[in-house]
């Protein structure tokens, strides 16, 4: 049986709702909590960037998919969309927004659904417009303050391949200063700095191009 788990994340700290304690390892400063302590906890970690310190907490309960829906409800929720694009050579498109290592990614429009804004969000913040979308490759969750209230955001990421001959342009507009091409080695050093969240999807994805690559072979 294959471990379910959710994390939601507020800068460098999170809270993990798991079916398993392996869904833990490697957190610092781990706190485990219940089921009823959860908000309470939640109001803690988005205000320790005051503190300077990263918090963790960890929820075990054999259902965490309910007891997740459960907790977005209480939120208003954001919906975006991103891209994990591949060229010909199995390097991995980035982008740095704001000084900082990103994937592309953007708030979904009225009206519009999840695979069109990941797309449309990959052309517009990096200039290609060849694209082939397929696998949904997951969803990450981040926590953030907007006119002093909490809001979550729930991005949904799809694989996408390029020829890779497009010409790259950063949209400046968006605080985006640099697009790359780059080997899939040179996302796990520490050039690399970039946000928690996106280095779990970045992983999600290499699982899923190792157990593509498996069954071809």
């Amino acid at each position: 049986m294959s471990l379910q788990s959710y994390k939601i994340y507020f800068n460098d700290g999170t809270i993990v709702m798991a079916d398993s304690p392996a869904a833990f390892k490697g957190l610092p400063n781990l706190f485990y909590i219940d089921d009823d302590e959860i908000h309470k906890s939640f109001n803690i970690l988005t205000s320790s960037v005051s503190t300077g310190k990263a918090l963790n907490y960890g929820l075990i309960n054999p259902d965490p998919v309910q007891i997740f829906r459960e907790f977005l409800d209480n939120y208003t929720v954001i919906q975006a969309a991103g891209g994990l694009v591949l060229n010909k050579e199995k390097q991995l498109l980035t982008i740095k927004r704001n000084g900082i290592w990103d994937l592309p990614k953007g708030k979904i429009e009225r009206h519009e659904d999840q695979r069109a804004a990941a797309l449309r969000e990959v052309m517009e913040e990096t200039g290609l417009n060849m694209l082939n979308i397929s696998d949904k490759i997951g969803e990450t969750y981040h926590a953030y303050f907007e006119d002093e209230v909490v809001l979550l955001k729930e991005t949904h990421w799809y694989k996408m391949n390029s020829s890779g001959k497009g010409k790259l342009k950063p949209q400046e507009e968006e605080g985006i200063s640099e697009v790359k091409w780059a080997d899939l080695e040179w996302f796990k050093g520490p050039e690399f700095y970039t946000y928690h969240s996106v280095k779990d999807i970045i992983g999600k994805l290499l699982t899923h191009e190792a157990a593509v690559t498996e069954v071809l072979d």
